[in-house]
């Protein structure tokens, strides 16, 4: 099987145009408000286009936000994938008719696996936390605690950078790593080489 690379956290379309040229399958965006990865409505429609012209599917990343806040960004934007990434029930977001990845705690992952309440129909990311952040923290975590469980079927996010994705693919096969600090020279601004 082959790992999916998804890069996340784009907000310039500088930086859409360079990843859209790389052999990547999933270029994310964030439309949480206020934050400093979140990519302005147009930027994002010019980057929809971008993608779909290189057969890359885009993921809007959402945390907390309703059905009517999606539907409306997914008027101006043709997003491929709808990421929620925080205490969101997916079952509410099925009308959005796209495909969901959801963010899982690790910690509940390690001691229950995917709950009973879980979707087959949705892709599960497993990323770190800590006490003031639902993922994001550009921190790691110990990829030996999937060892046990089904890492072929997750997304795997969390601190991965060049250097330790190798690592993390020599001891489990996810179904896609997930990028967006370890590709950044600052906060919002990507570096190609790194890329």
């Amino acid at each position: 099987m082959k790992t999916g690379i998804k890069l996340c956290g784009f907000k310039h379309l500088e930086d859409i145009d360079y990843a859209s040229s790389l052999d990547i399958d999933y270029l994310g965006m964030i439309f949480v408000k206020n934050l400093p990865r979140t990519v302005d409505i147009n930027v994002a429609n010019s980057a929809a286009d971008i993608c779909k012209n290189n057969n890359i599917k885009t993921v809007g990343v959402f945390l907390n936000q309703g059905v009517t806040e999606i539907s409306e960004v997914l008027e101006s934007v043709d997003l491929d994938v709808i990421q929620l990434h925080g205490n969101e029930n997916i079952r509410d977001y099925h009308e959005l008719d796209k495909p969901i990845i959801k963010r899982i705690n690790l910690s509940d992952y390690i001691k229950s696996g995917i709950s009973d309440d879980a979707d087959s129909e949705c892709m599960y990311l497993v990323d770190s936390t800590n006490d003031q952040m639902q993922g994001g923290t550009g921190r790691s975590f110990d990829w030996n605690q999937l060892l046990d469980f089904a890492p072929e079927s997750l997304f795997i996010a969390g601190g991965l950078k060049p250097d330790n994705i190798i690592e993390l693919l020599r001891l489990i096969t996810p179904m896609c790593v997930d990028v967006s600090s370890g590709i950044e020279y600052k906060i919002g601004h990507k570096d190609y080489a790194l890329m």
